[in-house]
């Protein structure tokens, strides 16, 4: 067989310049390429709540970034990513509210009514909180002036938010309880109150922020059962994953809690003391070395319990902590005590990923010391150069200019919030803003994020109701190629700014030009546009909300779900039999309209068409919109939506009907008070006192025809003057005719 001369074409290589993923790395404080250690593999780990009061909604914002975060890695650059996080259920923090909390409650159920003794020790308490937090802020540093701080107070004057931002919070407690007090004394000199329990415990829970840490100070040692402390953090973990699920952040992959873990990290601390580094003679403050002497930050990583004199430099950090009488303690090679706060992280984290992890997250506040803190020890355990590649740090939540933060109880708690917004609506607004920088939440953010919220879920549940509802043409015309070009340049937008830092507000702005661009065609093309085109589009954007968290994961390909009583999926279940209604309504209203029917009949027949719309349907979780080709579109949306957006509908069409008849008695008022200028005559209007000032002689119809100074009225004024009579003669004649309706 004869050998073949032909040859294999030239192939040409793609040319090609695609963006590569880079994130705002803390280790260099600058945007880095992220290039993890193994392949597809992403070992991060994320500091996780310390359980001890209420979540509020400067914790979402850090567990909804990292959960933004983390599901772009896993569902848009499809990473295999192992987040790990950890629960703090030991902490000074934790020790000192769960013990005065106990020790309050106690106080409160053992106290049946108002007393000298109770009184005088509350009053004890509210002194010694007044003279130990505001001492410096009082005339000779004595609670007996404190009338004249409330005055400073109250006239908005004081320190500033930098420089005490608990100086606010401090006031309004002292305040409140100094009116329980006064009000209590007055209650028991009536003598009432004494054996009321009700009195007692309103005095209590007025006082509470000055009196528990005075019975926490006094008793502190008598709480000896460890079983107290592990039933609070305990209520609030479960409170925190119960806030968690509510705002549709994922759950980690593996979770830790620091009491579980104790042995571990007794053998982590021992390995750094073996390597010879539990002395401060280990790199330090990589993350912020320019906090390394803010000792104001350093004790605050310390913790309140911890002993000022337990460390040879001021700049030392507690990695096992002695416990005193009321703590809990474990056994230890250096005696009962205590992980320190920062070692926890670093045990756990290596225990769950080694030596070495792709990803470390959490608040910026945490940066320094306690960052910095865990590399330092982490660093020394392994004797590594570096324990994180890649460290990020999600931007505070602002409030009024100041962080939001427990202990400055400035927050609005996330089930609160979520009673006023909806968690789409919280999370559409973290994506609006830059990841790592400060947010300030004010309402016109949280409005911002409603009309995108409503833009999306608009747009989804129309296109889904018009390809069920329609066949639609398959063409690819000109007007089909306009939208599915713009919808690919969107497309690259969105992965060059996912590739850049996450910038997730620059790709929700292009998703929302893809909206817009597809909601325009939809309008030319109403009658029969491309079905491929409406789902290719609106099948993306659910994928993409659905990558952000903004849906569910469940939900279907396009839009999102409205969940019936059953549990399955409404236009599954109900779908067949609401469209057989729609029909059926359709063909009612088409003859209601006819004009030969009876009108009494037609009235009650279209009366029945809007309740099967606006009651039975909606029960349902069905909207039908009545369209003008007389066919409604129907859709399957959540009933408390449906009832929502009625409300909203009701409440402005209300307010447009209100400003309509204000503006009509505005008018009216107008118009009544131009008739009661008419009820002047024409040939009386110049003779008035204000018309004597300026004229002296008049014609026989009143026409002045000379000014007061005896000088004659030239002829330009007095066609002035006859025109402004002609217009009042008008005016009479209108004033007349009012009189007559």
């Amino acid at each position: 067989m004869a050998s073949s001369s032909v040859a294999q074409p030239e192939w040409h290589k793609p040319q090609a310049d695609a963006p590569v993923l880079k994130m705002n790395n803390s280790m260099t404080h600058t945007k880095t390429e992220f290039i993890p250690a193994k392949g597809k593999q992403v070992n991060w780990y994320t500091c996780g709540p310390t359980v001890y009061d209420k979540s509020h909604l400067g914790h979402a914002r850090n567990y909804i970034t990292f959960d933004i975060i983390r599901r772009i890695m896993e569902d848009y650059f499809s990473y295999d990513v192992n987040f790990v996080m950890n629960i703090t259920d030991i902490d000074d923090k934790i020790i000192i509210t769960a013990r005065s909390q106990y020790l309050f409650n106690n106080k409160k159920a053992s106290t049946s009514g108002l007393s000298q003794d109770l009184i005088s020790e509350v009053e004890k308490a509210w002194r010694e909180f007044v003279e130990a937090k505001l001492g410096k802020y009082l005339v000779q540093a004595s609670a007996d002036n404190f009338a004249a701080l409330v005055k400073t107070f109250e006239d908005g004057k004081g320190p500033s938010l930098n420089d005490e931002p608990k100086f606010q919070m401090w006031m309004k407690a002292t305040i409140r309880a100094l009116k329980a007090i006064d009000a209590a004394k007055a209650e028991f000199a009536a003598g009432k109150g004494k054996s009321n329990k009700e009195s007692s415990d309103i005095l209590l829970e007025e006082v509470r922020d000055v009196f528990a840490p005075a019975l926490d100070k006094a008793l502190k040692h008598t709480v000896t059962d460890h079983q107290i402390f592990r039933d609070f953090t305990g209520y609030w973990e479960r409170d925190y994953f119960k806030d968690m699920d509510a705002l549709n952040v994922r759950r980690p992959d593996v979770l830790t809690r620091v009491s579980e873990y104790v042995p571990e990290i007794i053998a982590f601390v021992e390995g750094i003391i073996k390597n010879g580094y539990a002395i401060p003679n280990h790199s330090y403050a990589k993350l912020e070395p320019w906090s390394a002497s803010n000792m104001k930050l350093v004790q605050e990583g310390e913790g309140d319990l911890t002993a000022s004199g337990e460390k040879k430099s001021s700049a030392d950090f507690a990695l096992w902590k002695a416990s005193k009488a009321g703590e809990p303690a474990w056994d230890s090679p250096w005696g009962a005590g205590r992980p320190g706060w920062h070692i926890e992280c670093s045990a756990m984290a290596g225990d769950v990923i080694g030596a070495n992890m792709d990803i470390h997250s959490g608040g910026i506040d945490l940066a320094f010391p306690h960052h910095d803190n865990e590399l330092a020890q982490s660093e020394a355990h392994y004797n590594c150069k570096q324990w994180v590649n890649y460290f990020l740090h999600a931007g505070h939540l602002h409030a009024e200019g100041q962080k939001m933060s427990k202990s400055l109880k400035n927050f609005d708690s996330i089930a609160d919030a979520l009673k006023e917004h909806t968690a789409a609506q919280i999370r559409i607004m973290f994506l609006l803003h830059s990841w790592d920088s400060v947010l300030d939440y004010k309402q016109a953010s949280l409005q911002e994020a409603r009309v995108f919220e409503a833009a999306i879920n608009n747009f989804l549940v129309n296109v889904k109701s018009i390809v069920q509802a329609l066949n639609g043409n398959h063409n690819f015309h000109q007007a089909e190629k306009d939208v599915y070009a713009l919808f690919q340049q969107k497309q690259e937008e969105i992965h060059a700014a996912l590739c850049d830092n996450f910038d997730t507000s620059r790709a929700m702005f292009a998703i929302r030009d893809m909206i817009t661009a597809t909601n325009t065609y939809l309008k030319k093309a109403s009658t029969n546009p491309s079905i491929a085109v409406l789902v290719k589009v609106s099948k993306y954007v659910t994928k993409m909300m659905r990558t952000f968290g903004v849906f569910k994961d469940e939900n279907p390909e396009i839009g999102f779900t409205a969940t019936g009583s059953s549990g399955g999926s409404v236009e599954e279940v109900a779908g067949p039999y609401v469209r057989l209604i729609a029909s059926f309504r359709d063909r009612v209203r088409e003859l209601a309209r006819r004009k030969d029917s009876d009108g009494a009949a037609l009235t009650e027949l279209l009366q029945l068409c809007d309740k099967i719309r606006d009651e039975e349907l909606v029960d349902l979780n069905v909207a039908l919109d009545d369209r003008e080709d007389g066919k409604a579109l129907v859709k399957f949306v959540d009933r408390e939506v449906i009832l929502k957006q009625r409300e909203e509908k009701r409440v402005a069409a209300a307010r447009a009907a209100a400003e309509k008849e204000a503006k009509k008695a505005a008018a009216a008022a107008a118009e009544a008070e131009k008739l009661a200028k008419g009820k002047i005559h024409p040939s009386e209007m110049f003779k008035d006192e204000e018309g004597r000032k300026l004229y002296s002689a008049w014609d026989d119809k009143g026409i002045p025809t000379k000014k007061i100074d005896g000088e004659e009225v030239g002829k330009g004024g007095a066609k002035k003057l006859v025109k402004q009579q002609e217009a009042q003669a008008k005016l009479h004649e209108r004033y007349l005719a009012s009189l007559k309706q």
